[in-house]
């Protein structure tokens, strides 16, 4: 009996007999229906696929940084290496305001902003910092003035905060940094340097930045933060190098190939450009061999001509939730389906490949189209838009 039909029925007992006794029963039915309403409630898992150093929206946002160092080409140990830094700077927060009192603001007051939020009191804090240090030469205590990912101090900030009026975007935002760390940073040679390096290792990178990026000495000079903090760079940054070589995802040895195209404009059928089809199929290609044909021209509706997928060992999910994603699968989204704050192509839909599943309802997703060449964006999943996802097999 479904919970309508139930409740149906609790009201016809009360109307048609009344009394105590099935009062009592209908208040029990309620309750019943209430706890299996909550304990399917705590069956959908937040948490992030895989083993990540961090959760929830610092996850998000590492994905964020991810991004952005894949456009340059960095490694995955060179990822690994940032990562393990901003973490120990800011959780990888790009909101991120520390450091001594900001005028009438308290060192407790910044403490307990919240994450992730660029709040009344931070812009507070850093319009204070303006008028009171134009030039971020503050008194040299050995305290400082800090914000972003990598904790920007003093003047570095100050160029931080002119750079992004500069190019009319926020400071707060990742791509506003990584614009000022590559090309008006002072410490935009030395990180210039370090994409060029060669590291074997997540540790050996995790030990260039925090000797040459964070110091300038070199590791070995480089004194130690407290909490044995140094060290601790080190096994954040395997961590985190071993969540991202994702070596036991579906699709892993597939996923490493995107990466090395990203930023380029995918045209493997040589008709109208680089469509979202493209990438989709570039990617089916190097995992089986086999171009997909979509019907009608509809990547969306991929999963309607399914025996070119289950002839080589794909498997198909139609209407998935979103506790059915898992990176590597081609996801398909309806003609005119809903994607995240957008629609697919009315008649074309759209398709793409998740790179990650991130928790909280978030997941990465590798795509192109629209005029924009291969690229990563993290989307929040909306069940009604999505037609299929298509897994590769083991």
């Amino acid at each position: 009996m479904n919970k309508r039909k139930m409740t149906l029925w609790v009201i016809t007992s009360l109307t048609g007999f009344g009394g105590a006794f099935f009062t009592i029963l209908a208040i029990l039915v309620f309750l019943f229906l209430g706890i299996s309403s909550l304990k399917n409630d705590q069956q959908n898992p937040t948490a992030p696929d895989g083993n990540a150093p961090v959760s929830g929206q610092a996850l998000v946002n590492a994905m964020g940084i991810v991004s952005e160092m894949k456009k340059e080409n960095a490694s995955l140990q060179q990822i690994a290496g940032t990562l393990s830094n901003w973490d120990a700077e800011s959780g990888g927060d790009p909101t991120s305001v520390q450091k001594r009192n900001w005028g009438t603001i308290t060192t407790a007051d910044m403490y307990n902003q919240p994450a992730f939020v660029i709040s009344d009191t931070k812009k507070a804090a850093i319009n204070w910092f303006i008028s009171a240090y134009p030039s971020g030469n503050y008194p040299a205590d050995g305290i400082g003035y800090a914000g972003g990912m990598m904790q920007w101090d003093g003047s570095r900030l100050i160029g931080l905060i002119n750079y992004a009026k500069k190019i009319n975007k926020e400071w707060w935002r990742i791509d506003t940094q990584f614009a000022y760390l590559r090309n008006a940073d002072s410490y935009a040679p030395n990180y210039k340097k370090y994409l060029t390096q060669s590291f074997k290792t997540a540790t050996d990178a995790a030990k260039w930045w925090y000797g040459n990026l964070e110091y300038s000495v070199g590791w070995d000079n480089a004194p130690s933060a407290g909490n044995d903090g140094k060290q601790k760079h080190l096994g954040t940054a395997e961590q985190w190098y071993n969540y991202l070589s994702g070596s036991s995802n579906s699709g892993g040895q597939g996923l490493s190939g995107l990466d090395k195209v990203l930023g380029q404009a995918l045209d493997i059928d040589g008709s109208y450009g680089a469509q979202c089809y493209d990438l989709s199929a570039y990617y089916v290609e190097s995992i089986s061999h086999f171009r997909p044909i979509a019907p009608n021209g509809a990547s969306g509706l991929f999963a309607d001509s399914s025996e070119q997928w289950t002839s080589h060992q794909w498997s198909i999910i139609k209407h998935p939730n979103y506790t059915d994603l898992k990176a590597g699968d081609v996801i398909d989204y309806q003609p005119g389906g809903l994607v995240d704050g957008w629609y697919s192509d009315g008649a074309y839909g759209h398709t793409g490949v998740i790179g990650k599943v991130l928790g909280n309802n978030r997941y990465v997703l590798y795509e192109q189209g629209g005029g924009a060449p291969a690229h990563t964006s993290t989307y929040t999943y909306h069940a009604q838009g999505v037609a299929s996802i298509i897994r590769p097999p083991k």
